[in-house]
């Protein structure tokens, strides 16, 4: 059976890390190889990067400049596909902005993150984003 508790603090983590700046933890919360991330915003047209250094690159260019105190809150975790070395966590997100004292909830939407065990380490594999919203 898959370690739940560990797989649910990395994905909580994750929220956090985009919170704090922790590009470092961003970028190696995905595995070494074959590191998927996958955007859809508003129905839109999917964004795919590929690479856990290109993953690390999205975030670090999204941080860049911003000026709001962002928080993601990671709710609804339930888990499905699960093996020893492999789960699949599906979680709501809800991105609530703080800007000029004024505390706006902007956005939400669903992760879908494959994640697998690595090294004995729980790591994403693909992680996709479906955002109800742009921000």
């Amino acid at each position: 059976m898959a370690d739940k508790q560990a797989v649910t603090e990395l994905l909580n983590h994750a929220g956090v890390a985009y919170d704090t700046a922790d590009i470092d933890f961003l970028r190696d919360m995905f595995a070494d190889e074959g590191a998927l991330f996958h955007l859809t915003v508003a129905g839109g047209d999917l964004i795919e990067f590929s690479g856990k250094e290109a993953i690390g690159g999205l975030f670090a260019n999204g941080l860049e400049g911003q000026q709001d105190q962002r928080r993601h809150v990671i709710t609804n975790l339930y888990f499905k596909n699960e093996t020893d070395h492999s789960i699949t966590g599906v979680s709501y997100m809800t991105l609530v902005v703080i800007a000029d004292g004024v505390l706006s909830v902007v956005s939400s939407g669903v992760y879908t993150d494959d994640c697998v065990r690595q090294d004995g380490v729980w790591k994403i594999q693909k992680r996709s984003l479906q955002m109800d919203l742009p921000y």
